[in-house]
């Protein structure tokens, strides 16, 4: 009975291994998307720096890589959580199997002991052809044979469950390799961050002595930021007085976590939401969406099926292209060259515009942002990783 309910417990466990397994496989693939975009941030953070707008550029890409490199940390952190499990359940696994081969040891070694005294009290033929008649000599056949049959059977488990804690125990040497490489790749990425908190605190202290100018930067974007979100609210009221596409709506809703970026290739140098400014003390920054860096070309593209609702002049944010998909508005802002207007049937894919590239603070930056009626949602839980 003990050894019962201890294999079923192992085998409750077995689904839960394999989740922590493809687990394991999801971090790693995180990680890939983590890595690729501090590397591509480090590559901007080192173009040469000349001016106080270059300085506060480098600040946000610091802060971005700040933020990046803790997330991997803890990336690294949760693997090393799942490996620790997956080494306890295998090891569990092992313990299980060499109490069974234990056990099965004993019975086949009786089971030879017992053959072989049968051997010697008695012979086969004879014992066979002792029968009273012959359906009875032949139960006495049947019965050596499943007897024969029994103890092979006994002896081919024994050897599956010794290949099976010897494949067991290759697998918890590799996990414990892995593990090994995990903490190492910490160590290396604390350090990086330490220089990066050094590098990012010497920004704030050149920084610090702009402030007059990063106040004025500041009101600025505000400005132009509540200017965008005025005509969004007007074209949402607009909008009510005309029928919602359900079947846009719920295709739109279906692509959360999936929708293309709107750049080929970019990074998020500002985040959604509201924080705090790096250098100012006791100001918040609130972002309707996110700022994406771009480190390629400059094109812009729409990430989903609909319709143009506006083409917008925002100063600071040069034109911004509105387009409805059912309930949902994307919005684009800080481009140079448009090439769709009002009315237009847009697909996912299509080049919209391109990006102001002159010398200013939203050099180079999309601002993208996304609405569900009148409320705003963080792009980045939208855009496929």
């Amino acid at each position: 009975m003990k050894k019962f309910l201890g294999s079923l417990f192992i085998f409750l466990l077995l689904p839960w291994f394999y989740a922590e397994s493809q687990s394991v496989e999801d971090l790693r693939n995180e990680r890939e998307s983590l890595l690729k975009e501090i590397s591509n941030t480090s590559l901007l953070i080192e173009e040469k720096k000349e001016s106080r707008l270059d300085n506060l550029r480098e600040l946000n890409l610091i802060e971005r890589e700040v933020s990046t490199r803790e997330r991997l940390i803890e990336n690294f952190r949760e693997e090393i959580e799942q490996l620790d499990r997956q080494i306890e359940i295998n090891q569990m696994l092992v313990n299980d199997l060499e109490s069974d081969i234990i056990n099965l040891k004993e019975e086949y070694s009786r089971l030879i002991r017992d053959s072989y005294q049968r051997k010697e009290d008695l012979n086969y033929l004879m014992f066979l052809f002792s029968a009273e008649d012959f359906s009875k000599g032949y139960l006495r056949y049947r019965l050596f044979k499943e007897y024969s049959r029994y103890r092979q059977k006994q002896g081919e488990l024994l050897v599956q469950n010794q290949n099976k804690v010897a494949a067991l125990l290759r697998e918890i040497q590799q996990q414990k390799s892995e593990k090994e490489e995990v903490l190492s790749s910490i160590e290396n990425e604390v350090h990086r961050l330490t220089l990066n908190k050094k590098r990012k605190s010497r920004l704030i202290q050149r920084l610090m002595t702009e402030q007059q100018w990063l106040q004025k930067s500041l009101k600025e974007k505000e400005k132009a930021a509540a200017q965008l979100e005025n005509k969004i609210r007007e074209l949402i009221a607009a909008q009510k007085k005309e029928n919602i596409n359900a079947a846009e709506s719920g295709e739109f809703a279906d692509r959360m976590g999936k929708l293309n970026w709107p750049v080929t290739n970019g990074l998020i140098v500002n985040e959604f939401g509201e924080h705090r400014h790096p250098v100012l003390k006791n100001v918040t920054i609130k972002n309707n969406g996110i700022d994406i860096r771009v480190t390629g070309s400059s094109d812009v593209y729409c990430v989903h099926n609909g319709q143009v609702s506006t083409v917008v002049a925002i100063p600071g944010l040069n034109k911004a292209v509105i387009v409805r998909h059912g309930k949902y508005l994307t919005v684009y802002g800080n481009l140079v060259d448009v090439f769709v207007s009002k009315g237009d049937i847009v697909s996912a894919g299509q080049k919209i515009g391109q990006i102001y590239r002159d010398n200013s603070e939203m050099k180079e930056i999309l601002h993208f942002e996304i609405w569900e009626e009148n409320n705003k949602l963080d792009p980045e839980q939208w855009l496929i990783r």
